[in-house]
């Protein structure tokens, strides 16, 4: 009964997680479903049901420089990427003939991923999936105005390539064409006021527990310079009187809420006397607002996404009568990996504030007369102000300085031993490795001794396929040549051998990649071992040997059997880490 029983709970145990995955999927969709979502599935003869979705698109006409710009979501679903792949999402505008590419996004697997960290260069708009999870990343990126684009039609090409770049399968979808317009004039018009109103959000970002504006803290200048053009660029219109300019501050829920309470107050006083200060608008026009944490917006957030375990219950939490302090508590003491993500992922995008420009318009609206119809297409865009969005960061990476290793197989001998290689050349094609191996133990008391010293070096190959990214730095498959001398004292109960010897040989053998700075080894070498071996007795407390003879000793074969642990020590970092 106790092993059905346990049988059980295992077959619960593993229905339980499918169920999950299944479940999540299921939300990850109906979620998702209603941001117009689109779904490249990306077959390349293996059934592991990867697809790329893509939603939440927004094509805009910049007003604050000459550019069109960019943003959506996207995802990647399915099992774990093969490590040897990778997924390019490409955003492109084409008219015919002509292109203009938006910086394509590049999700690599594990291998290509560790190629990218050891490289020490790493283009922007890369991504890494290790494992099968669901989770969103954002896109902001812009592209210089061209007069064909008015033209053009937007769509994404999505791609599944090898890590030399051979595409395995490739799908794309038109997002938006051209749509036509019809230009009407007439001989008489009137002239009329309508009110209109322009929204948009800014993330200004204070220093811990500060509240003065500082331009040059963080992306401050990008945003500050984008808001203030907003409202410039309306004020300076001739058809357009602005009546009233509303600005809203919001601070995230985490810390206590009288101090979240005092600092949304004092920020938004702050950021709204720099807008005064810096643009041409009336300020008897501003009306300011604050609220001490921006609970609707992170419930919004936690409501729409699939990077939490426990949404319903972090709802519930939200949801409830609690004050905030509490419900922060609650979440954190309760679900301190979700409130990892929150903070990760959504408290900097509470930090914000909105602003809301009222104002008139000057229309013509046409009256009877001759009509002239004309028919134009043109790509249409969303609004005039695009907010920035939270970066992602990028890889860490880093140049490897040197690889430390030791030979597991002489630790559990009981010889402890280090390594270490230099890579060099081109893309660290070649390396030149250094070691040691140095158990220097006697035991009197067994007449046992067992002393060897040994040091060598080890030029190498690295054998990697011809495109540079299908393997990570110091890792593959490689070859080499060695030398080694040596010399030894092993005893046994009064009898003995010593001797120097020096080999030279050929080693053969293949780093897997196990982490960021890990590789596991294995390798087998050959050779010709030369020397001398002098047998003795040992007498009197192993004090004096007595030589019996001396043997030269010639040997060709296999010399070394490693299975080695490899540290990689860098010798620059940058970025951060960036998985899906």
């Amino acid at each position: 009964m106790i092993i059905d029983k346990r049988h059980s709970s295992l077959r619960e145990t593993v229905a339980g997680a499918w169920l999950k995955r299944i479940l999540s999927v299921l939300l990850f969709f109906v979620v998702s479903a209603v941001q117009a979502q689109h779904v490249i599935p990306l077959p390349s003869g293996v059934n592991d049901n990867l697809a790329v979705c893509i939603d939440s698109v927004r094509f805009v006409s910049l007003a604050d420089a000459d550019d069109y710009g960019l943003q959506f979501r996207f995802v990647v679903i399915g099992d774990r990427l093969p490590r040897e792949e990778r997924i390019v999402i490409r955003p492109l505008l084409t008219c015919g003939d002509s292109i203009a590419a938006f910086p394509p996004i590049e999700i690599d697997g594990l291998w290509v991923y560790y190629h990218h960290v050891r490289s020490g260069s790493v283009p922007d708009g890369i991504h890494y999936r290790s494992k099968d999870v669901i989770g969103h990343r954002y896109y902001s990126e812009r592209v210089a105005v061209a007069d064909w684009m008015q033209l053009a039609s937007l769509s994404f090409q999505v791609e599944r390539t090898n890590a030399c770049g051979d595409v395995l399968h490739s799908d794309a979808f038109i997002f938006r064409a051209p749509a036509h317009e019809y230009k009407v004039y007439r001989e008489e018009d009137v002239r009329n006021e309508e009110v209109q109103s322009l929204q948009g959000s800014a993330y200004v970002s204070f220093p811990v527990n500060r509240s003065v504006v500082q331009p040059d803290f963080r992306n401050n200048a990008v945003e500050l310079e984008r808001l203030r053009h907003t409202i410039d660029s309306v004020s300076r219109d001739t058809c357009i009187q602005i009546l009233r300019i509303q600005i809203k501050g919001f601070a995230s829920p985490e810390g206590p809420y009288a101090n979240n309470d005092r600092l949304a107050r004092e920020r938004t006083s702050s950021l709204t006397r720099y807008i005064i200060e810096n643009t041409e608008v009336s300020p008897v026009l501003f009306h300011t607002a604050y609220e001490a944490e921006d609970w609707d917006g992170l419930r919004a957030f936690v409501d729409t996404t699939a990077l939490l375990t426990n949404r319903e219950a972090l709802l519930q939490i939200i949801d409830s009568d609690s004050n905030p302090d509490d419900k922060l508590n609650r979440i954190l003491k309760n679900y301190p990996e979700d409130y990892k993500t929150l903070n990760d992922v959504a408290f900097p995008l509470l930090r914000h504030t909105d602003y809301q420009i009222n104002y008139t318009q000057k229309n013509v609206t046409s009256t009877a007369g001759t009509v002239h119809t004309d028919t134009i297409y043109r790509l249409q865009a969303d609004t005039v102000s695009l907010p920035a969005l939270a970066t992602d960061g990028g890889y860490k990476v880093f140049r490897p300085l040197l690889a430390v290793k030791t030979n597991l197989l002489y630790d559990l001998l009981l010889a402890p031993n280090i390594e270490a290689e230099i890579p060099f050349g081109r893309n660290g094609r070649w390396s030149l490795m250094a070691e040691y191996t140095n158990p220097w133990w006697r035991w009197k008391k067994l007449d046992y001794s067992y002393e060897i010293q040994e040091g060598g070096l080890e030029l190498r190959r690295w054998l990697t396929p011809r495109c540079d990214g299908s393997r990570p730095w110091l890792s593959g498959m490689f070859a080499g040549v060695y030398g080694a001398v040596a010399k030894y004292d092993i005893e046994n109960n009064t009898v003995g051998d010593q001797g120097d010897v020096w080999s030279v040989g050929a080693t053969w053998g293949y780093s897997w990649p196990i982490g960021r700075q890990w590789n596991l080894e294995f390798s087998v070498s050959a050779g010709y071992i030369h020397g001398e071996r002098r047998h003795y007795n040992a007498e009197f407390d192993s004090t004096h040997l007595i030589y019996k003879y001396t043997k030269d000793v010639n040997y060709f074969g296999p010399t070394k059997l490693k299975v080695s642990l490899v540290w990689i020590i860098p010798w620059f970092k940058k970025h951060k880490d960036m998985n899906i």
